[in-house]
């Protein structure tokens, strides 16, 4: 009868450790599919859980991430500094203790600080009430500074230290979408890109896809952004050039049926304007 009882209560004490186990996968599963708050729950439990210095750190981590993508600036800080200092040697404090004071200097804010003196407290207060009105982000006047060559130097920065990560592709495709250029709003808005001088932004365009393409050769968007390319030609009445890029994609596609092979095929049947 012991032997029974002393079985049961072993079992019984290892079920909640089995059906409350944290983990960092399902807590990255939740938040790609856009439960950011069930994440960071799941990632709070990892940190007050048993788990390994590794997962917490891990955590921490992801955190940061899914505060700075809520534009949360102070919150990221704040995870990736405790990361930081908590667990200085892990793989994932590496990526970020060198980085938050630059990240801080361009959101324009840096983590909360706490104020121990309640006398400097109720000054701090003070001045607030009399300056209720002012901006606490800061603005920048972006006259007469290149946006496209501002921009792009952000990416390459992604793209040198984060080779063959997500980061990376995401930056290429930024890339790209920047070359491409847009027009500001108004009557009288700038140009940027290859809306402002083909002859300028078609080679970096070019030399950009080919890069992106190399090292993302499975990017879903790789069709799309040749249809761009062909597109642009198409703009500039370099026909040769336009059913170029419409066969790639067409080639590329290869027997099946996709959208921008059926769009590209609709095109080269009138090209020519």
């Amino acid at each position: 009868m012991r032997k029974i009882v002393t079985k049961l209560t072993i079992l019984s004490l290892l079920i909640p450790t089995i059906s409350f186990a944290y983990s960092i996968d399902k807590a990255i599963m939740l938040n790609d599919h856009g439960l950011k708050q069930e994440s960071k729950t799941e990632l709070i439990a990892v940190i007050f859980s048993r788990a390994a210095t590794k997962s917490k750190a891990h955590a921490y981590y992801l955190l940061g991430g899914i505060a700075f993508d809520e534009n949360k600036i102070s919150t990221a800080l704040e995870s990736w500094t405790t990361l930081s200092k908590k667990y200085p040697k892990s793989r994932h404090a590496s990526l970020v203790k060198d980085r938050i004071k630059e990240l801080s200097e361009i959101v324009g804010e840096s983590a909360k600080e706490s104020i121990e003196n309640v006398v400097a407290l109720s000054y701090l207060r003070h001045g607030d009430f009399w300056s209720k009105g002012k901006d606490s982000t800061f603005t920048i006047d972006s006259s007469w500074i290149p946006k496209v060559e501002s921009a792009t130097k952000w990416y390459d920065k992604v793209i040198s230290e984060f080779p063959n990560s997500t980061a990376s592709k995401i930056a290429y495709q930024d890339k790209i979408r920047t070359i491409l250029g847009w027009k500001d709003r108004g009557k009288y808005g700038s140009s940027h890109g290859i809306k402002e001088s083909f002859v300028t932004y078609m080679p970096i365009l070019l030399e950009t896809f080919k890069a992106f393409e190399k090292e993302h050769p499975n990017a879903s968007t790789l069709q799309a952004f040749r249809y761009q390319i062909a597109q642009t030609y198409w703009s500039e009445k370099d026909f040769t050039k336009t059913k170029e890029w419409l066969n790639k994609i067409i080639t590329v596609a290869g027997e099946g049926d996709s959208f921008y092979k059926d769009t590209a095929q609709r095109r080269l049947l009138n090209v020519e304007y």
